[in-house]
């Protein structure tokens, strides 16, 4: 018997993609939900949304009939915008039900391209394109086929630059395939296709970056090849992966961002050291000078401090060095702009008395960053927001959201981190615009959305009408 429940429930948004046929189930269609039991130490339970007419019933359910299951093991998930579901979609829901039964199964697993129906993917493209040159140069001169125009590889760059490059790999072994992926640093995961996929991928557009939200890993999932998705980032505080919902177009204007070159033999050790010291200057993971070697106002700084005479022996020598310091890196640093900043660099100062000027000149960067650095970092993450969302007016809010998120994360508590993760998932696909008028309704009514509750659509109003909001005031207080 199955353990999975099932619920009958209206879309509220045009973003879940059927388990079957990987089409976006429509605004206002009925679906199924078939939701997995929770796991241990697991802060969540998966679910998986089905069209109606999509649904078969699982092997645990085989020996139930299509009207026993919708009468003993399909809730109704009616709520206060749509009403009770039954009895009224009963008949209905049946009749489509028995239409999935007996639909033919036709090919084994999921077409290549990892697209289990509807719109062909970019890979079944290139396939075919790649099967048609074969078949026309195994033609005869005189009895070649002339190309029918206005085909769907017709003005289709992409594919076409992709048909050479897909030639040349795809007789090669997995292993061969997954060999290249490990040595450009990107995941290895998936069927020998969608493998083949990201080699083809990376030769022509180059290595996967990172996020330019949380600098996590970047990846492509193979029922989505048209976009990618960022996995979260390892957080070695807390022990536990900080979730990111950032999502980009794989190539294009807004693409996500992208590394040069990807290797297709395998990189010497000065070439594998040039890609860690890359991906540390991103992550901001390098040690000592070489964390701001590329930064002009640090090096200045750095070469001031060097030149330093500091006593921390006494009180006199402790309040001359917190101004020598403050006086060399007065709009430079981002020191908080209060009083208190001369006694937290202070602090700063005794805690690291054993240290250089020079080492404690890094240790005032690392606790406060630049100003200039961090006016281009906000700059850089809002475009990168603004690309992945439906409305990049909703971008700020999003960000908002993200810190507050961070900062539960590292304190551990992964449920509230969880109900914000979400929150920006649903955000990120709204194509209207949140404003302090309309906020509220999110969370009620017809215009609910999921995952978008009474206390988070306050904390969205509050945002709209003051640019934050109170619980991520104190949670960066607590962190600061």
């Amino acid at each position: 018997m199955s353990d999975n429940t099932y619920s009958l429930q209206v879309a509220k948004t045009g973003r879940a993609k059927c388990r079957v046929c990987k089409e976006p189930i429509d605004k206002d269609a009925l679906k199924i939900v078939t939701e997995l039991p929770q796991r241990e130490n697991q802060d969540y339970a998966m679910s998986y949304s089905h069209h109606v007419h999509c649904f078969k019933l699982p092997r645990g359910l085989a020996a139930v009939s299509i009207e026993d299951f919708v009468e003993d093991y399909l809730t109704d998930g009616g709520d206060d915008s749509t009403g009770p579901l039954f009895p009224d979609k009963k008949v209905e829901v049946i009749a489509l039900l028995e239409e999935a039964a007996v639909k033919k199964k036709g090919s084994k697993g999921k077409p290549k391209g990892g697209n289990a129906g509807g719109e062909e993917t970019i890979l079944m493209r290139v396939q075919a394109a790649v099967k048609a040159q074969e078949v026309e140069e195994k033609e005869p001169p005189k009895k070649k086929v002339k190309k029918e125009k206005g085909g769907k590889n017709d003005g289709d760059d992409e594919v076409q630059a992709m048909v050479p490059i897909y030639k040349k790999y795809h007789k090669k072994k997995t292993e061969e395939l997954k060999d290249i992926l490990r040595w450009n640093k990107q995941l290895l995961k998936g069927t020998k296709d969608f493998v083949l996929f990201k080699v083809v991928d990376g030769e022509l557009n180059g290595r996967l970056g990172f996020c330019p939200l949380c600098q996590g890993n970047l990846k492509l999932n193979e029922d989505d090849l048209e976009n990618v998705h960022c996995g979260g980032r390892y957080d070695e505080d807390t022990g536990a992966i900080q979730l990111c919902s950032f999502t980009a177009p794989r190539v294009g204007k807004k693409a996500a961002p992208r590394l040069l070159p990807f290797f297709m033999e395998e990189p010497s050790e000065e070439e594998k050291e040039a890609m860690e010291t890359e991906r540390a200057k991103i992550r901001g993971e390098q040690e000592g000078d070489l964390k701001y070697e590329d930064n002009q106002t640090a090096m200045e700084l750095l070469n001031q401090a060097a030149g330093m005479k500091i006593d921390l022996q006494n009180k006199d020598g402790i309040q001359k060095a917190a101004n020598a310091f403050l006086d060399l890196v007065k709009g430079k640093v981002d020191l908080p702009e209060n009083r208190n900043a001369k006694m937290e660099v202070g602090r700063l100062m005794m805690s690291n008395n054993d240290k250089t000027p020079k080492e404690i000149m890094m240790a005032i960067f690392d606790k406060y960053g630049f100003v200039e650095a961090k006016a281009e970092n906000a700059k850089t993450k809002v475009a990168a927001v603004q690309a992945s969302c439906a409305n990049p007016a909703n971008a700020a809010l999003i960000l908002a959201f993200k810190e507050c998120s961070g900062y539960y994360m590292k304190e551990g508590n992964r449920n509230a981190g969880s109900t914000y993760v979400k929150a920006i998932q649903t955000l990120t696909d709204l194509e209207e615009e949140v404003t302090a008028e309309n906020a509220m309704s999110f969370s009620k009514g017809k215009t609910k959305l999921p995952n978008i509750g009474k206390g988070t659509a306050e904390k969205m109003k509050e945002f709209c009408e003051t640019g934050t909001f109170s619980k991520l005031e104190e949670k960066r207080a607590a962190h600061a």
